[in-house]
C-alpha cells in the first residue's frame, strides 16, 4: 500500500515549480524596466488592501455561517437528548410490563 503514496509523493515534488505557480495569487510583480518605483509600491498596497478587505469578507460570512451551524448542532443535540430521554421512560415501562409478566407467568404456574 505505501508504493501508491511514494509515486504521488515523487509526483507532486516533481511537478512542485508549476503548482506553486498556479496557486500563488496574482499580485503585481516587480517587473525589471519598471520606470516609477513608487508607482509599483502604491498598485501593490492597493491590491493588498483589495485582498485583505475581500479576505474580512469571506471570514465574515464564515464567521455567519460557523454561527448558524452551532446553533444548529445545539438544536439537534436538544432533540436528539429529548428523544434518548423518551426512549429511556419507555424502555423503563417495558422492563415494568416484562417484570409484571414474569409474576404473572410464574403466579399461574405455581397455582396450577
Amino acid at each position: 500500500m505505501p508504493v501508491p503514496w511514494l509515486v504521488v509523493g515523487q509526483l507532486v515534488l516533481n511537478n512542485l515549480d508549476k503548482i506553486i505557480g498556479v496557486v500563488k495569487p496574482g499580485f503585481t510583480r516587480k517587473k525589471a524596466d519598471a520606470p516609477v518605483q513608487s508607482d509599483l509600491v502604491n498598485q501593490q498596497i492597493a491590491e493588498l488592501q483589495a485582498a485583505a478587505s475581500n479576505n474580512a469578507e469571506q471570514i465574515a460570512a464564515l464567521a455567519t455561517q460557523m454561527k448558524d451551524l452551532v446553533a444548529s448542532l445545539a438544536q439537534a443535540a436538544e432533540e436528539v437528548a429529548a428523544q434518548r430521554a423518551a426512549a429511556r421512560r419507555l424502555a423503563y415501562i417495558a422492563t415494568g410490563i416484562a417484570i409484571v409478566a414474569l409474576g404473572v407467568a410464574v403466579a399461574a404456574i405455581v397455582v396450577k
